[in-house]
């Protein structure tokens, strides 16, 4: 539950202790989990191609990155990362889905009770405790502005409503998938609690996430229901009318960011996509060097997403941002990634028993979901996002790379 809870909200932890302490208590973590793979006899050697490959040319970027000692910093983050998912894709699936579904949940209660806590308590803005910001600083460098009451965008526990929301969305999935299956008897508690922390966060990426995640979930239930003939028009007519909506936005693109409450370009984005493709193009091949979310402390990292006083450090789009750091090789590799997640997520869909399809269905919804949100974010490929990533990619194999693991009642996507 640690695991999944410091990948989940891994800033909140920063917030409280600062950069030095969270990172000492990361690689007392990774050191646990390798001693945890030890004691379980993992064979890493049955590990995916694609996620063996894209780790490696992480490491070997450092021989020309920008920061070599940084860039290997990033590189063991990326491989605990790795090794955290690996160790949990050891679980029974049901066991997986438990602890991910209780440890999100949880750290939804636990936003709504500190957010009424800074709004009803201290009753101004929270920095981050280990910060000297004066008062008046913006308000993205809050922890918390304490709006819950407001009307405001709420940033919960992880001080970003963005990443809020995100969680959010993975916990509507679960909650969902698990209610089709009559896991839960308080189910309507626990799907309303993610749709209304998605309300107050008002993510203009995860509610266009969200929208994707539940045309993919009318498809899979048409294919369950209806397959043949039916299912392929209803499949068709999704199709055209997606093509119809991602027409109408994109011709009153003004229109839709002014009711989303954003910029027409999107918050700066399309800026500082510009500054990180004009980096990644001085080494187009291998990129700069594996850096992962950018450090505040490593040149040009540290003003590359300025925008409007505000130093954003990613690229707010991941396929953007594997192109800065590891260039069109690492481009390649990581679409290899995502074809093998994606294929083995539809694999133990369409293997399934009747009875397992509403569980087996979790881990296809969530890669659009991941999916979608790298095309704004680039949060897909740290942390909670890269773990689940490759818990997707090792797929089938989990009882391979695991032997030991008892066998499940669902097959397996994780």
């Amino acid at each position: 539950m640690w695991i999944v809870a410091n990948a989940a909200c891994g800033d909140a932890v920063r917030n409280i202790i600062g950069y030095p302490a969270w990172a000492a208590i990361v690689f007392a973590s990774f050191l646990w989990i390798a001693v945890e793979l030890a004691l379980l006899r993992v064979r890493l050697t049955r590990m995916p191609i694609p996620v063996v490959a894209f780790a490696v040319m992480a490491l070997v970027s450092s021989l020309w990155a920008i920061s070599p000692a940084w860039s290997l910093v990033g590189t063991l983050t990326l491989l605990g990362t790795i090794a955290s998912a690996v160790l949990i894709a050891s679980l029974p699936y049901r066991v997986i889905l438990d602890v991910t579904h209780w440890t999100l949940q949880g750290l939804l209660i636990a936003s709504f009770a500190f957010e009424a806590f800074v709004a009803l308590v201290l009753r101004r803005p929270l920095f981050p405790l280990w910060s000297d910001y004066p008062p008046d600083a913006s308000g993205e460098l809050h922890w918390s502005s304490g709006l819950l009451f407001e009307g405001g965008r709420v940033q919960g526990v992880m001080g970003n409503a963005n990443l809020l929301g995100m969680v959010a969305l993975i916990a509507l999935v679960i909650a969902g998938c698990r209610a089709a299956a009559r896991l839960d008897r308080w189910w309507p508690l626990w799907v309303a609690l993610p749709v209304l922390a998605q309300l107050v966060t008002r993510s203009a990426t995860v509610l266009f996430a969200t929208a994707m995640v539940a045309v993919l979930t009318l498809l899979v239930v048409s294919w369950v229901r209806w397959r043949g003939a039916i299912f392929y028009r209803i499949f068709g007519v999704a199709i055209a009318v997606g093509l119809l909506c991602i027409g109408l936005i994109l011709g009153n693109w003004a229109a839709v960011t002014d009711f989303l409450g954003r910029d027409a370009d999107m918050t700066g984005r399309f800026d500082i996509w510009g500054r990180v493709i004009d980096l990644g193009l001085t080494s187009p091949v291998v990129g700069v060097g594996y850096l992962g979310y950018w450090l505040p402390w490593v040149p040009p990292f540290d003003s590359l997403g300025e925008m409007h006083g505000m130093v954003y450090l990613q690229a707010h789009n991941v396929w953007i941002d594997v192109f800065m750091q590891l260039g069109l090789v690492g481009v390649l590799l990581w679409a290899g990634v995502q074809y093998r997640a994606v294929a083995n997520c539809l694999g133990a869909l369409y293997r399934s028993p009747v009875g397992h399809r509403s569980l087996n269905a979790i881990p296809l919804l969530l890669w659009v979901a991941l999916f979608v949100q790298g095309l704004a974010e680039s949060r897909p490929w740290i942390e909670f996002g890269m773990m689940l990533l490759v818990m997707f990619a090792i797929g089938p194999l989990r009882r391979q790379i695991a032997p030991r693991a008892p066998r499940t009642e669902a097959l397996t996507s994780v």
